[in-house]
């Protein structure tokens, strides 16, 4: 895996990459919601930035080690650095906003999904309804 960034926005982007391929699936629909709802913009990254986010975190996937043939998609502890490294609380309610919309789009929240959810929103001590206000 590449190295954690420092920069706030980079590290939403990569929470929101781990949502997007948590249950295992790139799904078409989650990849319309990130145009259609202008995820990039509201995480304050370009299109190709989070695009090639996703590209690299997939490509770090399948180069990383595999245990009996399976490759680790959620891995609970790297997901808590990049939680602690963000420390704004409107940036926190955000990237759980796009976490929430982009894991719902493709028709279901998905275990994973809901596992990495329950995890940035307890760690954050944030409640789904804090998470909806504006």
């Amino acid at each position: 895996m590449s190295p954690v960034s420092t920069d706030p926005r980079q590290i939403a982007t990569q929470l929101v990459v781990l949502t997007l391929v948590a249950d295992g699936q790139l799904a078409s629909r989650e990849i319309d919601a990130i145009d259609r709802l202008h995820i990039a913009e509201l995480l304050g990254v370009s299109r190709d930035t989070l695009v090639q986010a996703v590209a690299d975190h997939c490509n770090g996937l399948l180069a990383g080690p595999e245990t009996d043939g399976a490759v680790r998609v959620l891995d609970l502890e790297r997901t808590e650095l990049l939680l602690d490294r963000i420390t704004d609380r409107a940036l926190r309610k955000l990237t759980c906003r796009a976490m929430l919309v982009l894991a719902k789009a493709d028709g279901r929240i998905a275990l994973p999904e809901q596992t990495l959810l329950r995890h940035a929103l307890t760690r954050w001590a944030l409640t789904p309804e804090a998470v909806l206000e504006d």
